[in-house]
């Protein structure tokens, strides 16, 4: 990711890793061993789009969640 960017809130849900920047409301998730992630970017407390994936896999909404953040339901895999 970008070097503007202050990635200060971080989780893992088994093999996948989420970083997100508050204040920029931005954030990415990626696998360790495949390389397979995405952008996230909320609105506040909540995630209010994604890419690189179809959906999100279930791991990688824990663990935004686990950050205090609001994942739709429909946005899982």
């Amino acid at each position: 990711m970008n070097d503007e960017y202050n990635f200060t809130q971080k989780a893992r849900e088994g093999k996948w890793g989420v970083f997100i920047d508050p204040v920029a409301e931005r954030g990415y998730f990626e696998h360790d061993d495949f390389g397979e992630g995405g952008g996230l970017w909320f609105d506040g407390q909540e995630l209010i789009d994604y890419d690189g994936v179809w959906a999100l896999r279930a791991e990688v909404a824990t663990a935004i969640r686990s950050l205090g953040y609001d994942v739709d339901k429909a946005c899982e895999a």
